[in-house]
């Protein structure tokens, strides 16, 4: 839908290989999003988030851990 940067919460799943439930725990714990209004969906910045889950502790081996 968007590419490569910005993606949709499906798309981020996919690309960060976690299931929806890590995802809402991340966004819990102060992941960035992007939102064009309040009633609209969140959308995210792949590098953005990378970089957040490295400064938050996590790491990539097979899938996200902390």
């Amino acid at each position: 839908m968007f590419g490569k940067e910005i993606l949709n919460g499906r798309q981020i799943c996919k690309a960060l290989g976690i299931s929806t439930t890590l995802l809402y725990r991340l966004l819990k714990q102060g992941m960035p999003y992007h939102q064009l209004s309040t009633a609209s969906r969140k959308y995210y910045i792949l590098k953005e988030v990378q970089e957040w889950l490295l400064n938050a502790g996590y790491h990539q081996e097979s899938k996200w851990t902390k």
